[in-house]
């Protein structure tokens, strides 16, 4: 569909990363080219929703971003891999169109590395695996291109320090409270679903990050990418949002400055200048129906 620029799969801070997320929208609006990149987070960070208020942090002692998206918090660090892929809007019918195509590419390579009974679900924009959320991403669209990004556990996260951290939600169904608490704690990681894999590796989390990240690039450039590594110069170029936006407090604790209309047409489920949202639960489950949520919140080890 598109001959893709591979940004690579790398750490970086979570301004910069944010910061990226934004260049790289603008980017495949000015060269009718597609990106992809993979990238993760050298320390534990929070990162908020575009219209979301600060509430859900309960310490001031974690790292906290902002991102272009909607939605609400989810916390990222090394045990997780982080995918983006913008692209030209020409290439889709819309946004939606955008989402299937690439959850389809991260179904389609959860298959090709032996991981059974892997379904996309685009209403509650996940990969579930037997039953269970595996992978979350979330969409923007831009006034020349689009884009999506989203996350995978590699690792379990530490449940103690997760809810020390954020407000994870309940749900009341038929009469039974049910956790975030438990659904994250029962997400299936890429470790688990499979435990052979670069089992000998020094730094197995880190292979296994490499692994899953060529398997999407398989099937989202087809072979068809030029590498392009994220040097001095692309992160000099992205710079100017990293002091606009991503590295400045204003953008992480009030979103100022918002998006203009010039910039972007569409954040899902979000007014591009409306007021921040309170009283929000993890992002990865927002859209998760009732009766998949209690599924991913039972303990199948009971």
């Amino acid at each position: 569909m598109f001959d893709y620029e591979y940004w690579g799969n790398r750490p970086f801070s979570g301004a910069v990363n944010m910061a990226l997320e934004e260049f790289m929208l603008k980017r495949a609006a000015e060269t009718g080219k597609a990106m992809a990149r993979f990238y993760s987070f050298p320390q534990d960070t929070v990162v908020l929703g575009y219209a979301q208020a600060t509430d859900a942090l309960k310490t001031k002692r974690i790292n906290v971003v902002r991102r272009a998206t909607g939605g609400s918090h989810v916390q990222t660090g090394p045990n997780i891999l982080a995918y983006s892929f913008a692209a030209p809007r020409h290439g889709f019918s819309g946004i939606e169109d955008l989402r299937r195509h690439y959850a389809g590419c991260i179904e389609k390579a959860f298959a090709d590395l032996g991981i059974e009974n892997a379904e996309a679900d685009n209403k509650a924009s996940c990969i579930n695996v037997n039953g269970k959320l595996a992978a979350a991403h979330a969409t923007i669209w831009g006034v020349g291109s689009g884009l999506i990004h989203g996350l995978l556990a590699i690792d379990p996260y530490d449940m103690e320090k997760l809810a020390q951290r954020i407000t994870l939600g309940t749900r009341v169904i038929n009469g039974k409270v049910y956790s975030e608490y438990d659904a994250i704690r029962n997400m299936p990681t890429i470790a688990s679903l499979l435990p052979e894999l670069a089992k000998a590796a020094p730094q197995r989390t880190e292979a296994l990050k490499a692994i899953i990240g060529n398997a999407i690039l398989k099937e989202v450039a087809e072979g068809k990418h030029e590498n392009k590594s994220v040097d001095e110069s692309i992160i000099a170029a992205a710079y100017p949002l990293l002091e606009k936006r991503y590295g400045a407090q204003p953008w992480t604790n009030e979103r100022t400055p918002a998006f203009s209309e010039e910039e972007i047409e569409e954040i899902p489920g979000e007014e591009i200048n409306g007021p921040l949202k309170k009283g929000l639960g993890y992002c990865m489950y927002l859209q998760v129906q009732d009766r998949d949520f209690k599924t991913m919140a039972e303990d199948d080890r009971i």
